[in-house]
């Protein structure tokens, strides 16, 4: 019995492993198509990220994290203090899109 349960928890451990996998090709800078955004985010591959906007960069107190849900990009707040969040619609491997106030804006893979 001890065995059956063992080989069911590496299998839904496996699961889990393959589903981040998908994640990584979204790693890396994206940067905005609009000059007036002129901002710049970072995904990490330990679901991480970094921002920078008009030349000032978030730092490492600046704790954001990242996730794939429901074909959107969600940035939040990794420390726990905010529960705000930036959703990024993923449109295709090479571009997501922000939409606020009716203003979409896309950012391409660098």
């Amino acid at each position: 019995m001890k065995k059956f349960v063992a080989i069911i928890m590496v299998a839904v451990m496996c699961c889990f492993m393959l589903t981040s996998c998908g994640d990584s090709k979204y790693v890396g800078t994206w940067k905005s198509e609009s000059e007036e955004v002129g901002m710049t985010i970072t995904l990490e591959k330990d679901h991480t990220a970094k921002m920078a906007f008009g030349g000032i960069e978030s730092g490492e107190e600046d704790k954001i994290e990242w996730e794939v849900k429901d074909k959107k990009i969600i940035l939040k707040d990794g420390t726990g203090e905010d529960d705000s969040t930036m959703e990024f619609d993923i449109v295709d491997s090479k571009t997501i899109a922000m939409t606020e106030s009716g203003l979409t804006v896309n950012f391409k893979k660098q």
